[in-house]
């Protein structure tokens, strides 16, 4: 038989092809981990934007949703309806379209029992609703039966998209006609457009009813590229939904240029160890021969090295910029963050100045005063006692403007976000010295507990501060319509902590409101923002303390807990 001869690979044939394979998952290993590692970041950032855009689109649905429910109630609007009278209507039209203008809606107006508009803000305009029959919209007809209802349609007068919000209105238990309040999403709209993320809410359909691209608005949802994903955040309107789409570029980009980093490393480890070997094999070969040329590669070789460590470089010197660009987005954020507090404390201090003010001005008269009648005096012999006298009372008022201004200036300072050991008596009595006026003006009697001058707590002044001069504002402020108002400042101290508490014996915390008091943007000011409460359970919890509120029928209770200084 003849013998067959079979070719066996060499071993550095298996060490090659080994080197090959590990080569090519570690090229795998680090695309997948590095496009993970991004796409999960963009993500997080795009949930970040998405909650933002909500939060935002949250606090003016929440604006224009109380307008129906306060005008339900409104006795001239329930009289209205009673009584039908065009004076009276047109009286009505006149204040709804007040209320238009400081809340900014797109139209308010009223419907009586048959679906006729009777009253609208823009009654004096070409395009007035008045007259108008609505009986056919879905949110009447919900609103007589359900007492609310909401619809997102096209107006019949204006052609332009809107979230209609119904509310009805009662007289003795009978729905007698309905509140309406269209929303319009503009200015929303017109924020989102200048951001390069595609952002549109849909319905419980999955039709687009908020977009700034006017084509896909009443559509259905947009397909979605490979190269992109989209993050849903729930919108509180029924069945709305709040979609962002972002681009994974970003992270596919960055995968890439990981891998051309280590394609780019392992390919010059590769013709390092091939040149070794090379030249060790040259020289056993060839000798003193081949030096030359050996010499011709090396340099050709080290050119080429040159050449793709400049790469590197580049590409390093790319992702060191892109570091440094994120890192100082993070500082910038932290210093928005310290300008809302800051902000918060400034809005304060213009309530307060007002009061502070007119603490100045009474020692500055009687400064003047007692001025004038040392001058006429000055020829007078005798009155050498009275002049000192009325020197020694001018000093007194000095000190006092400068006591004053004195705490307005440390109040107004911006806080440097350390905590130390902080006086806690002359922390309390600078807050109660800066509303000195509103409690005159508001005639409230204050009671406050003795408090040891030695004992400390661990806070920051300015900040401790700023959070005592917003419970006692909110205290004052719930007290307006109270008789007999009091606020009671009380302190217990145990080994290691101080509670101190501002009670107040007004109206107290609606359940609904208590559990969501330190929510962002929740509140129950006309004019407010719902951060106070935010901002100053923040500061309590930078001190390692804590903020909450209680409320019975007896009025509500903040209760502040912070550590002994040590």
């Amino acid at each position: 038989m003849p013998r067959l001869n079979i070719a066996i690979p060499a071993p550095r044939f298996w060490v090659g092809l080994t080197c090959a394979l590990l080569a090519a998952v570690a090229l795998f290993a680090t695309y997948d981990l590095t496009r993970r590692s991004a796409l999960d970041d963009l993500k997080r950032e795009a949930r970040v934007t998405a909650q933002l855009r909500v939060a935002v689109l949250q606090s003016e649905l929440d604006k224009q949703r109380a307008v129906p429910v306060i005008l339900a109630d409104d006795s001239d609007v329930v009289a209205a309806l009673r009584a039908p009278d065009p004076a009276r209507f047109i009286r009505i039209s006149q204040k709804l379209e007040r209320l238009r203008q400081e809340t900014r809606g797109a139209v308010i107006y009223l419907i009586d029992d048959k679906g006729v508009a009777v009253a609208a803000s823009n009654w004096a305009l070409p395009v007035s609703f008045v007259g108008e029959n609505y009986g056919f919209r879905p949110y009447f007809r919900q609103a007589m039966t359900g007492v609310v209802a909401e619809q997102f349609a096209l107006g019949t007068v204006s052609h332009k998209p809107g979230l209609y919000m119904a509310h009805s209105v009662s007289d003795d238990g009978k729905a007698i006609g309905v509140v309406v309040v269209k929303m319009e999403f503009d200015a929303i709209e017109a924020s989102w457009a200048q951001s390069p993320q595609l952002t549109y809410v849909t319905d419980r359909a999955g039709k687009v009813v908020l977009t700034a691209r006017q084509d896909l608005r009443f559509q259905s949802q947009p397909p979605v590229r490979t190269d992109e994903f989209v993050t849903p955040v729930a919108v509180p309107v029924d069945g709305w939904q709040l979609q962002v789409v972002s681009s994974a570029r970003p992270a596919l980009d960055m995968a890439r240029n990981a891998i051309l980093m280590l394609a780019l490393a392992l390919g010059l480890t590769s013709m390092l160890i091939i040149w070794q070997w090379r030249r060790v094999r040259l020289r056993q070969a060839q000798g003193a021969i081949l030096a030359a040329r050996e010499a011709e590669y090396r340099q050709r070789l080290e050119g080429d090295v040159e050449a793709r460590t400049r790469e590197i470089s580049i590409t390093n010197a790319r992702l060191s910029a892109e570091i440094h660009d994120r890192r100082d987005a993070e500082r910038r954020l932290s210093s928005l963050q310290a300008d809302l507090v800051q902000a918060n404390k400034l809005a304060s201090l213009g309530q307060i100045t007002a009061g502070v003010a007119h603490e100045i001005n009474q020692p500055v008269a009687t400064i003047r005063i007692l001025a004038d009648t040392s001058v006429k005096m000055l020829g007078v012999a005798k009155a050498r006692a009275m002049l000192s006298d009325n020197l020694d009372k001018i000093i007194r008022m000095c000190e006092r403007i400068g006591h004053i201004t004195g705490e307005l200036r440390t109040f107004s300072r911006k806080a440097t976000g350390e905590v130390e050991p902080v006086p806690l008596q002359d922390t309390v009595m600078s807050s109660i010295l800066l509303n000195q006026s509103r409690l005159h003006e508001n005639r409230v009697a204050l009671i406050c507990d003795p408090i040891d001058p030695v004992l400390k707590v661990m806070a920051g002044r300015i900040r401790l501060e700023q959070v005592l001069v917003n419970l006692l504002q909110n205290a004052f402020e719930a007290l307006e319509a109270t008789p007999n108002p009091t606020v009671s400042l009380t302190v217990e101290v145990t080994d290691d902590w101080v509670t101190l508490k501002v009670i107040d014996n007004g109206p107290g915390l609606k359940p609904e409101v208590l559990d969501q008091l330190f929510t962002p943007f929740v509140t129950t000011k006309p004019k407010g923002l719902g951060l106070g409460l935010v901002i100053a359970h923040d500061i309590l919890r930078d001190f390692g303390g804590d903020l909450s509120a209680e409320s019975t029928d007896a009025g509500a209770s903040f209760i502040l807990r912070l550590k002994v200084a040590s």
